[in-house]
């Protein structure tokens, strides 16, 4: 009989769980068996014999965590575990484990994915077609004559004056936060030919050097934008760090990307500068109520890009968090030191 009985509710690879199996016993349930979060009484219930939960994004909370008396190991399949209540989990003497940099590839190409969407136009080029802008009378396909040089019409308001863009090389991306993603896309930026410069107080020159970035102040940052992508964590200190008087330091021409947390952004002043022109654009994967509301201002505007919060929806996410996860609890049961404790 297993030793130890383990409760997953994060998506797992099934590789990795047949080698978890073969120092536990495993049970599958919550948002990763039925795609439902576990509610707090269903938690303490199915955790009730359990020694160690592997949870995604159910809420683990004081009361779930003092009312599960056997668990002594909880492991986060995020890289921030901000479902997890820390200090009660440091009370209760269960280290946290988590999987830092899990998805930073993903949201760092999504993140260069939206900066592109933004400067060239690309999804309200893509909308205008398909609501009927800018087409041709119908005609049946294959049989209209051939031509040389096949161009979209320039007369008038054409399609390739209203969507022009500008190219990222020679243009400066400023960073706030150099962590596992805003490495990344500084690496991505420099392959567009971008000058890279970044805020982040917890950054050493070492580390920032290392991926051709430049260190500044927040002030200096935002002055010389072309492109400010936000990559930091809500704290107290980065809460609502942008906001009007920020946001005027920069460029009329200059665009503010978000594949963060909303509430690094204060919402009306970032509405008002997009209304007012103040700046150029935005592209916005995160909001500060989510799903995003169906009367929200962004939606009427024709400055903004918005997504449903994909940056870190991709099939190659699971695969690393089931690694490091998986690999980290086995240590633990080995009595060896795991990589990746958060508490």
């Amino acid at each position: 009989m297993a030793a130890y009985r383990t409760i997953v509710t994060a998506q797992i690879e099934h590789s990795y769980l047949e080698q978890l199996k073969k120092y536990s016993e495993v049970i599958v349930a919550g948002w990763a068996k039925t795609g439902n979060l576990m509610t707090e009484d269903e938690l303490i219930k199915i955790l009730e014999d359990a020694d160690i939960l592997i949870v995604g994004y159910e809420k683990v909370s004081a009361e779930v965590i003092s009312s599960s008396k056997k668990l002594r190991l909880i492991g986060c399949c995020r890289s921030n575990p901000v479902n997890v209540d820390i200090d009660a989990a440091r009370s209760a003497g269960i280290p946290v484990l988590y999987t830092p940099g899990r998805n930073a590839n993903s949201a760092a190409e999504f993140t260069m994915g939206l900066i592109l969407a933004e400067i060239r136009h690309i999804a309200r080029a893509y909308h205008s077609l398909k609501i009927g802008r800018y087409l041709g009378k119908p005609a049946e396909r294959g049989k209209l004559p051939a031509k040389k040089d096949v161009i979209w019409e320039l007369d008038g308001e054409s399609p390739y004056k209203k969507f022009k863009g500008f190219e990222l090389s020679g243009r400066t991306l400023g960073l706030i936060g150099l962590g596992s993603i805003g490495m990344r896309l500084a690496k991505l930026a420099r392959a567009f030919g971008m000058r890279v410069v970044a805020f982040d107080p917890y950054c050493s020159e070492e580390r920032a050097g290392k991926a051709h970035v430049k260190l500044l102040d927040l002030k200096e940052v935002l002055i010389l934008s072309d492109i400010l992508s936000i990559h930091c964590k809500v704290t107290d200190e980065t809460i609502g760090l942008i906001g009007r008087e920020q946001l005027a330091l920069m460029k009329p021409t200059a665009y503010i990307i978000n594949t963060a947390r909303a509430a690094v952004i204060q919402e009306d002043a970032l509405i008002e500068a997009l209304q007012n022109k103040m700046i150029a654009g935005a592209a916005l994967d995160v909001f500060w109520d989510e799903p995003l509301p169906a009367n929200h201002p962004l939606l009427m505007m024709d400055n903004v890009t918005i997504t449903p919060h994909l940056g870190g929806a991709s099939y190659d996410v699971p695969a690393r968090h089931s690694q490091m996860m998986i690999e980290d609890v086995i240590r633990w049961i080995k009595n060896q030191q795991p990589v990746n404790v958060f508490s």
